[in-house]
């Protein structure tokens, strides 16, 4: 180990500014990401900041391993003469505490992210370091038990909520130990760090200038600068996109082709039902499956109206038009919302709704069963839509399970998805309505 210097290198200068300027970034990137998740909200945005967040979580890993690294190579400037025993252990304390906390914070964080889950169950997410590669999961994780996964999730989360406070707290004490040494005490202790900061004292002299030491000084350093400009640039864009819609349940008319839109009833003709916007919704789920991990995920489509004329004495007469708007498609995961609407897999700019017409209902044992014809994409095919309904008064209930085949329709069979998501679509549909008058 080589004797301790009288101050510090370039190089530990450089690690020591990039960890804490990252750090100082990643705290306001975390307690909106906090803010939003609460809110439940879900967003291109907010994805993108996750995804931001991870890849300077996993930076500051690396450079708080080649700072311990270098240290433990090349020991630091020794501390101020005639400074207290008690102040010299707080001050190697604090800077261990503070090495633990800048390993510990993004391995907790990066254990999270491997167990993938949350508190509404399994959800695996790519990481990508700032987009340019994929980061493999810790420890096999995808592959555990679901009951592992969630304690590793829970605890994970749990230690890194709690470093990351710890890590405000000692970060504040250590900036202001250093702002105490050279405003009261009046010795070098924060100069050594500072580039370009005088040293104090009458009898100092000003250390000879290096010139490799000013080019990795001014080169790291302008680094640093640009890749924290860089990050903040890249939060900046994302939040000014706005916030996406949240996946609440809200069933709201759009907009049909003229062709859609339902005419008055004939008299003697099956009446109208108005569907409950509240209590109604139109579902789907799928199967996640790589060969590691296997998932459910359950979703919805927030945006769809119904033109309903039925009567189970007259089911000849009787029919169904359903709109869904395809853009409207959620299962509550960003990438997954960002995705669905794409041409790969709805392609809503090209087809922005999908259609199931009735054209024949008959009865099936208790229920009934509605064939008709269901367009995705702009492509057609025969589909048969077995339901369930009880009618009370004027209002009734319908629901309905059935499975397609997304294939059948051309969703995802062009995506490097394809192969992992399940072909077979499960829908489950209810419907409540009221008879108009």
């Amino acid at each position: 180990m080589a004797a301790p210097a009288q101050r510090y290198a370039a190089i530990a200068i450089v690690l020591h500014w990039a960890i804490a300027l990252s750090i100082a970034l990643m705290i306001p990137l975390g307690w909106w990401m906090g803010d939003q998740a609460e809110d439940g909200v879900v967003s291109d945005a907010l994805f993108q900041t996750y995804q931001l967040h991870k890849s300077i979580g996993l930076t500051v890993l690396a450079l708080s391993l080649a700072q311990l690294t270098w240290r433990l190579l090349n020991p630091p400037p020794p501390l101020p003469e005639g400074m207290p025993g008690w102040e010299r252990f707080a001050a190697r304390a604090t800077h261990a505490a503070l090495y633990a906390l800048m390993i510990g914070l993004p391995l907790t964080g990066w254990l999270y992210v491997s167990a993938g889950w949350t508190d509404d169950g399994p959800l695996e997410v790519t990481t990508r370091w700032f987009g340019l590669f994929v980061v493999p999961h810790l420890f096999g994780l995808p592959g555990a038990a679901a009951e592992v996964r969630e304690e590793v999730a829970d605890a994970a989360m749990s230690a890194h909520s709690l470093l990351a406070w710890g890590a405000i707290g000692l970060a504040a004490l250590h900036a202001a130990a250093a702002l105490k040494h050279h405003f009261i005490n009046r010795d070098n202790v924060l100069t050594q760090m500072v580039p370009g900061l005088r040293a104090l004292g009458d009898g100092d002299e000003p250390a000879p200038r290096n010139p490799l030491r000013l080019a990795v000084l001014g080169g790291g350093l302008a680094l640093v600068l640009v890749g924290i400009g860089a990050a903040l640039f890249t939060w900046a864009q994302v939040g000014a996109s706005g916030p996406q819609a949240q996946s609440e349940i809200e069933i709201a008319a759009p907009v049909a082709p003229p062709e859609e839109i339902a005419a008055p009833p004939e008299p003697g003709a099956p009446p109208v039902w108005r569907v409950d916007t509240r209590a109604s919704s139109i579902g789907f789920a799928f199967d996640y499956d790589d060969g590691e991990t296997s998932s459910r995920f359950e979703g919805r489509f927030t945006r769809w109206r119904a033109d309903i004329r039925f009567d189970p004495d007259d089911l000849a007469g009787s029919s169904a038009v359903v709109t869904i708007e395809t853009a409207s498609a959620t299962d509550g995961v960003a990438m997954h919302d960002r995705a669905l609407p794409g041409p790969e897999w709805f392609d809503a700019a090209a087809h922005p709704h999908a259609v199931f017409r009735a054209t024949e209902f008959r009865r099936n044992g208790d229920g009934y069963v509605a064939e008709g014809e269901l367009t995705i994409r702009g492509r057609t095919r025969d589909y048969e839509l077995p339901f369930s309904l009880t009618i009370e008064g004027d209002r009734a209930v319908m629901t309905s399970t059935s499975r397609l085949d997304r294939r059948d329709y051309d969703i995802g069979k062009d995506t490097d998805a394809d192969d992992v998501i399940s072909r077979d679509i499960d829908l489950a549909i209810r419907v409540e309505a009221a008879r108009q008058p």
